[in-house]
């Protein structure tokens, strides 16, 4: 028997297959289906365009920067801090090493802060602490040597850290902690929080001559502590702010010790725009009998690294009438500012008083440098992107009350929260206990029903919430509790949760009065690291 021959066919993609039968009508539809069904992937060249390298670089750069900005180079302006100085204070608190614990390797916070919470270089996350370390005052409480703008910080595995008395009181106080956003780390198996609880607005203790990000340019002047301070509590007291006042009340410092010697009409510009010019001069002392001046801080640009002390002391040593001028940096030598700067400045003994008071003047104005700052912050979410924005110095102010008052009503409301479950499980253990004799008589009835919480419940006439509060306790801590220790707690829960709720009416106060009171407690007894501490004060 031989097998029958089939024809194959082949089917064409703008025509239906010939066959020698007559389709039928259903057919003919399904073929012409199979005919008209478009390719998978349809190139749509309307949705293409042409695009040059240079538009196409420019195009990613900007949404690179994007990120740089938001995600990592500007504070967030509730904490002040980028990511990196936020992760470094995370660890330390994962450490455990608070203000009042021992010291620990710096490295060991600097590997928790890189390999847990910011996937940075290991010497970037180190130079981030070494800056917030050197703050006034300081957020990172640091031994061994930290460096100056004219000494490097020692390697890491050589130095040591722990948490701030002023971190520890103003920036992660536990309870606050507990009303703060969290988010999770890059490897989600960790969390962080979105910002820190900050109770003063710490962008303004750190400064730096502004580094531009790509596209900005921000930066700030730091202030003292106490002026800072001054400003918060009574905005929260209420009190309006307008850019002149905030030029007479706030000062401005620089953390290692040179002084502000701006014009009134730069600050009051920086305060109403946000953008101006900060002008800053060393502290020099002059012996007119040996004709030599000591130049004793470091100022931006002048007298900030070794280098640019180099090229300065080289100008200064052209001027006629100078006969030397070198640097010899160290806290031992007497003449040292609180540093350990000093630079040095010779002119021969006999040379005209009045020539030596010219070349005074000549030096002052060649140290005299300005940095210009533009205040800009991020704004970090965590359901949505972060936004950078450029703000005047009232509209932070303002900003950051608003932040500072939203935190205060979330602690009240969990601390309400917390106390009136406080005094419901008190309030049930003291009916417990006074009807201790009879909860043991009928306990083994109860105890065998088929719904226990219900049959307490109704043979006491309470919520059967309260019974099974009753039955989860065990007897024998139940038999142990005093009910004169548990009247006393009552009392006191009831009276913390009148004040609650009288502080919810005006949480603005309530944050006041709590950072008057942390703001005094700190400056009697601040980090004792700190050598700008007189400046912290003013």
């Amino acid at each position: 028997m031989t097998a029958k021959k089939t024809k194959e066919v082949a089917v064409s993609k703008s025509k239906p297959p010939k066959t020698t039968k007559k389709l039928k009508k259903a057919d003919k539809e399904i073929v012409r289906a199979i005919i008209k069904i478009e390719p998978r992937y349809p190139l749509k060249t309307q949705d293409t365009q042409e695009q040059t390298l240079a538009s196409f670089t420019e195009g990613a750069l900007r949404t690179y920067g994007s990120y740089v900005v938001e995600q990592r180079a500007v504070p967030d302006f509730r904490d002040g801090l980028k990511p990196v100085h936020r992760a470094v204070l995370w660890s330390l608190s994962g450490l455990g090493l608070r203000s009042d614990k021992p010291f620990k390797k710096s490295a060991r916070t600097v590997g928790d802060a890189i390999g847990k919470y910011h996937p940075h270089g290991d010497s970037a996350a180190y130079d981030a602490m070494v800056t917030i370390t050197n703050t006034v005052p300081p957020f990172v409480d640091g031994q061994g040597g930290f460096g100056s703008p004219s000494t490097p910080a020692s390697a890491q595995r050589y130095t040591e850290a722990r948490m701030s008395k002023f971190a520890d009181t103003f920036l992660l106080d536990p309870d606050y902690l507990k009303v703060v956003p969290y988010e999770q780390n890059f490897s989600n198996d960790d969390q962080l929080p979105l910002y820190l609880p900050a109770l003063l607005p710490a962008l303004f203790f750190i400064t730096n001559i502004p580094a531009p990000a790509y596209g900005v340019k921000a930066g700030n002047p730091a202030f003292s502590m106490k002026s800072i301070s001054d400003v918060v509590i009574s905005m929260l007291k209420g009190k309006e702010y307008s850019a002149k006042k905030l030029c007479d009340t706030l000062q401005i410092y620089h953390p290692f010790g040179c002084i502000d010697v701006s014009k009134d009409e730069d600050i009051l510009e920086m305060m109403t725009t946000g953008k101006g010019k900060v002008t800053y001069a060393p502290m020099i002392e002059t012996d007119i009998p040996k004709r030599t001046i000591y130049l004793r801080t470091h100022v931006p640009t002048t007298l900030a690294s070794d280098e640019s002390i180099n090229k300065t002391l080289a100008k200064i040593a052209d001027i006629d009438g100078v006969k030397m001028a070198y640097n010899s940096p160290g806290k031992k030598d007497k003449m040292a500012g609180p540093f350990g700067a000093l630079s040095t400045v010779v002119c021969p003994k006999n040379l005209d008083e009045d020539r030596f008071d010219e070349i005074c003047h000549k030096i002052d104005n060649i140290l005299r440098s300005s940095v210009t700052y533009r205040l800009g912050v991020t704004i970090r979410r965590k359901d949505a992107p972060n936004e950078f924005k450029y703000l005047d110095y009232v509209s932070y102010f303002k900003a950051w009350i608003n932040y500072r008052i939203k935190l205060e009503e979330r602690l009240i409301a969990y601390k309400l929260d917390y106390n009136e479950t406080a005094l419901h499980l008190n309030e049930v253990y003291l009916f417990a206990i006074s009807n201790l004799q009879e909860l043991l008589k009928i306990l083994p009835k109860i105890l065998s029903a088929e719904d226990p919480d219900a049959k307490l419940a109704k043979h006491f006439k309470i919520p059967v919430e309260d019974a099974k509060i009753i039955l989860d306790r065990k007897i024998r801590q139940l038999s142990k509790m005093d009910g004169d220790t548990l009247r006393d707690k009552i009392k006191n829960f009831k009276a913390e949760i009148k004040q609650l709720k009288a502080d919810a009416k005006e949480p603005g106060l309530r944050a006041a009065r709590d950072t008057e009171a942390r703001v005094k407690a700190y400056l009697k007894k601040p980090d004792i690291t700190q050598p700008g501490l007189p400046i912290l004060m003013a």
